[in-house]
């Protein structure tokens, strides 16, 4: 009998309660007229948390609900936890006061305050400490006089804030404020700090306006001491759940002791860029469901100088980012047999003061026919239209339209172990020329090129190998007419430089490629090899030959690219790399050649060095914090004696502790700048250092920025 009544009371306590939503549960209850009193193990819910402690009293008169003891631990209020010595909450007012209290969340943030208040959505903390690392060991601390905190908004709100490293003060100000989450939320971001020899002190204060969910604006105002003053603007926007882009502005004003210093040819310097891409265009259109896919792909990037984009601290992410600038827009529309697009490029060569013979090309045309069979599967063809305009305000125009039909069939003989593929390549081009006077203003050329090819494939499988093997022969006769050789070698050099129709030769070309596999299926070597024949050549009969191979043998890769000219008897292209890694650690070695030739007028050989390059790279972990990587480039052309650098290196550390972590580099390179003579360069050595305190971000650090150590 009294077993039963002890079960009643705890519960008949609990629907008393329900009223204003706390229910409290516990080992021992007892009430008065007054109060409320529950110890031992004490679990209370309340406003969509739960509280525990060994000592719970509630004033009935007063409206107070008080936990207290050595832990009272609240979970629930925001995804966090919350300890302290005790909680006072006024359930007609919905206020809690907490005493010593350690609030934590997800993103192990953590506060210790001497006293608090919540309020609603709203926590309002007395003198407090706060930070991400490890509480028993914080290398990095703020403490504030006083702070807020919006629940509802995941906003906190500092003042008279000093930050500490290891106990010792680094940082003072009167206000500090963030989000604590990744939502996006309008403010100031963490500034960026740089210096150059050349520029002096550099600072860049970036805004964000988060203003709606579907787009967003970063304002990047930056001051140069001894350069000038600049201001950049970015939105970011997305206007439809297929489609997004971003819009950059930006301008930038040099002082005239640094034109004059310099020979700048531009004293500002400015620029517009886009980038968007957008697919069921139509669809959307039209508003109804359509039987072909389509996308819009726009790239542009419009400046009077590549010092646009140089003075950026974080550039937009081009299809090419160099001296010779490209903007593209892309329209195409297809089905699972047509496709037809619509393309424009505009190109800006930012190493010359005037983009007057600059060639463009508004518009490309282009229809194409996939491949399919006809009669049977062994019969199959394409077709392919391409109208280009090749237009600029000084110069040589053209306008080209080239019409292209490759028919093949395909057979197996020998039960699949041989196939032959007979082959016959249609061409049909016409050249149209402007904006000079010639003497013949069009070209017209069109082949037939007949191409017969033998090959097979081959895959046997050993004890602990798969080999594949693919030889091919392929012997190809063109139908060259004489008399469009003669019409094209009658055009004016300046009409041949914009195009050439590419006339083919009798060919016998061979190619093999091979490949092994171990038993897991992981490629351990591969080998492609290409010879061709050229049965009309008088000078030389073999053609260039083309060897590519890798060794991927336990943690080393060993790869090689070797062209060679019979024509010229020289190496015309090789490639090396050595790679050596695992985990935590990675070297590489490689080395790039690369030479053009020709014949002179007097059949002299004439060689262009185009490349030569020894590269070194090195990446370790030291320790589970601390990382290492450098690289090295050596220029084997370069003596010394010429402008250019003959060695670049880069050089960095990382150190990574989770709730902070340090970045340092240093760099040497070269940066182009445009002058009044024309596009020069100058040399530089770049120095880095970020600092990023988890999850807020950091201070940044750079004579040059948005690049990795």
């Amino acid at each position: 009998m009294h077993k039963i009544v002890f079960i009643l009371i705890p519960l008949l306590w609990i629907m008393a309660l329900a009223q204003g939503k706390i229910e409290i549960m516990a080992e021992d209850l007892s009430a008065n007229e007054t109060t409320i009193t529950a110890k031992g193990n004490v679990v209370v819910h309340y406003d969509n948390s739960i509280i525990q402690s060994s000592l719970a009293t509630y004033d009935r008169a007063n409206h107070l609900l008080t936990l207290k003891g050595k832990s009272v631990e609240l979970m629930g209020y925001q995804g966090s936890k919350i300890e302290s010595n005790e909680v006072v909450i006024d359930t007609q007012s919905k206020e809690t006061h907490f005493k010593k209290t350690f609030l934590s969340d997800d993103h192990d943030i953590w506060v210790f305050a001497n006293s608090a208040i919540k309020k609603d959505d709203n926590l309002t903390f007395s003198s407090s400490m706060m930070s991400s690392c490890d509480v028993n060991s914080s290398d990095w601390t703020l403490y504030s006089g006083s702070s807020h905190y919006d629940g509802k908004n995941h906003y906190m709100t500092m003042r008279d804030v000093k930050m500490k490293l290891w106990d010792m003060p680094v940082m003072y100000t009167p206000y500090l404020a963030f989000s604590t989450h990744s939502k996006r939320s309008s403010g100031f971001l963490f500034p960026a700090f740089g210096y150059s020899d050349t520029e002096g002190f550099i600072y860049e204060q970036p805004f964000y306006l988060a203003l709606s969910p579907s787009w967003d604006i970063e304002i990047n105002p930056q001051i140069r001491t001894n350069r000038g003053e600049g201001i950049y603007g970015t939105l970011r926007f997305a206007d439809s759940p297929y489609s997004h882009g971003g819009i950059r502005l930006g301008y930038f004003r040099d002082q005239d002791n640094y034109v004059a210093d310099y020979e700048l040819e531009n004293k500002t310097h400015y620029g517009f860029e886009m980038l968007y891409s957008s697919s069921n265009v139509l669809e959307r259109v039209l508003n109804k469901k359509v039987s072909v896919s389509d996308a819009v792909y726009i790239d542009i990037a419009l400046l009077n100088d590549i010092d646009y984009i140089y003075l950026q601290k974080k550039p937009m992410n081009h299809f090419g980012v160099a001296s010779f600038m490209e903007s593209k827009a892309n329209y195409f529309v297809n089905n699972s047999d047509y496709f037809a697009g619509v393309y424009a490029k505009y190109f800006i060569d930012t190493t010359l003061n005037e983009n007057n013979e600059t060639m463009q090309i508004l518009p490309t045309i282009q229809l194409h026919k996939y491949l399919t069979s006809a009669f049977s599967n062994h019969l199959t063809y394409s077709t392919d239209l391409t109208i280009n305009n090749y237009t600029r305000e000084e110069g040589t125009t053209v306008r080209l339209a080239e019409f292209y039909a490759p028919i093949e069939y395909t057979t197996t003989f020998l039960e699949g172990f041989l196939s032959l593929s007979l082959k016959e390549d249609l061409y049909y081009k016409k050249a149209l020329y402007g904006n000079e006077v010639y003497e013949n203003d069009e070209y017209e050329y069109y082949n037939a090129i007949h191409r017969a090819k033998v090959f097979t494939d081959l895959t046997k499988k050993y004890s602990d190998f798969v080999h594949v093997l693919q030889p091919s022969l392929t012997y190809s006769i063109p139908s060259n007419q004489e008399s469009k050789i003669e019409d094209f070698e009658a055009l004016d050099e300046e009409q041949q430089k914009l195009y050439s129709p590419g006339f083919e030769e009798e060919d016998i070309s061979f190619r093999l490629s091979q490949y092994f596999y171990d038993d897991g299926g992981n490629l351990k070597f591969y080998q492609r090899l290409s010879q061709s024949y050229l049965p009309d050549q008088e000078e030389y009969n073999w053609g260039d030959i083309s060897n590519e191979m890798q060794y991927n043998i336990a943690n080393w890769k060993l790869y090689n690219l070797m062209i060679y000219s019979h024509q010229f008897s020289k190496i015309k292209e090789m490639s090396s790399r050595i790679n050596w890694g695992g985990k935590g650690y990675g070297i590489g070695l490689s080395h790039s050649y690369e030479r053009v030739y020709s014949w002179g007028e007097n059949e002299e050989l004439r060689t262009y060095e185009k490349t030569n390059d020894l590269k070194l790279d090195l990446g370790y972990q030291i320790t589970n914090t601390l990382t290492f990587n450098m690289g090295f480039t050596y220029d084997l052309d370069n003596d010394d004696t010429e402008d250019e650098l003959q060695s670049q290196y880069r050089i960095g550390f990382k150190y990574d502790k989770g709730c902070w972590n340090l970045a340092l580099g240093m760099k040497q390179e070269i940066r182009p700048m445009q002058t009044e003579d024309g596009s020069k360069s100058i040399e530089e050595t770049l120095f880095a250092f970020q600092l990023n305190f988890v999850p807020f971000g950091g201070v940044k650090m750079s004579s040059e920025d948005d690049r990795r150590y």
